[in-house]
């Protein structure tokens, strides 16, 4: 099999006919299905709202030649009220997929997340030591053992990526920068409100995401990669550049509401996926808001 290394409307994977997508109705997994379809690649997409639970169902693999796993359960708070759920979901779900996957002969690539905990210094590479301190990054951490062991005991091809903060067009408000941003666009609101203004982390425009999905893919079977834009942007700075994206002034403010086990500062240290397989990010922080803002009506 032949891969490209995705660049801006360019084909990702050559030799791809069928591809298999969990999770294809979230963010990440809606943007990587396009992407796919786009470059000609028949997608098998999966989904909780298409019917499919991970935890119970098999993926019909046959004719598939490489399975991306995106389904997950995802958010901090509600990791902290719900850990058995993210446990089940997001470590034995995986565990069912690269089982399935290992019966099938078939490649996989996971979708990891920032799992060190506290940094010990910055940026941050993938030798870190690896410290998760909530619920959903322990799920996340549990899996990536799991696909560490099935590479090196079952021979399973496998590359995990480690993403840091994602945003753009059609992420939920749930999320901070499309939090911030409907604020700022909401013109019955007078000012921006969030918990804390002053953590800082690393955020990367979902093209530059998935770029890095389908670049990876390339990669030797057993690698793990930071996927981040190796800068960091405290809270009060994404609202200074969402604000200026818009063309918005508003007073904002903290409620000064320190999340449980929160971290000031993340970067990623990006250099392990730029020598592996040639990727960079290309967007922008101020690029990568004005087509969030685009995207909700603004123009």
């Amino acid at each position: 099999m032949i891969i490209d290394i995705p660049q801006s409307g360019a084909e990702p994977a050559r030799g791809w006919k069928r591809v298999a997508v969990t999770g294809a109705s979230g963010f990440i997994g809606h943007h990587l299905v396009q992407r796919l379809h786009a470059a000609g690649v028949e997608v098998l997409e999966l989904s909780r709202s298409r019917g499919f639970d991970v935890c119970h169902d098999e993926i019909p693999l046959e004719g598939v030649d490489r399975v991306f796993h995106l389904a997950g359960l995802t958010g901090v708070p509600r990791a902290w009220e719900q850990p058995l759920d993210f446990f089940e979901t997001n470590a034995f779900g995986t565990m069912r997929v690269l089982d399935q996957c290992r019966r099938s002969g078939c490649a996989i690539t996971f979708l990891s997340a920032y799992v060190y905990g506290l940094p010990q210094h910055l940026p941050i590479a993938e030798d870190h030591p690896v410290t998760a301190n909530n619920p959903y990054a322990f799920s996340k951490r549990v899996a990536e053992e799991v696909c560490g062991f099935f590479v090196q005991y079952y021979d399973v091809s496998c590359v995990t990526l480690r993403l840091f903060n994602t945003y753009g067009p059609g992420q939920s408000s749930d999320f901070l920068v499309p939090f911030i941003v409907t604020q700022i666009l909401d013109r019955g609101r007078p000012a921006v409100e969030v918990k804390d203004l002053a953590p800082k982390r690393d955020y990367i425009y979902i093209d530059d995401v998935i770029d890095a999905i389908l670049a990876a893919s390339s990669a030797p079977s057993g690698s793990v990669f930071n996927i981040g834009s190796g800068l960091a942007y405290s809270v009060e700075q994404i609202i200074q550049a969402a604000m200026a994206a818009a063309g918005v002034e508003k007073p904002y403010r903290s409620t000064e509401q320190r999340r449980r086990n929160e971290i000031d500062s993340v970067v990623a240290d990006i250099t392990a996926l730029r020598a592996a397989v040639g990727w960079e990010p290309r967007i922008s922080l101020e690029t990568g808001l004005q087509r969030l803002i685009g995207s909700m009506g603004q123009p």
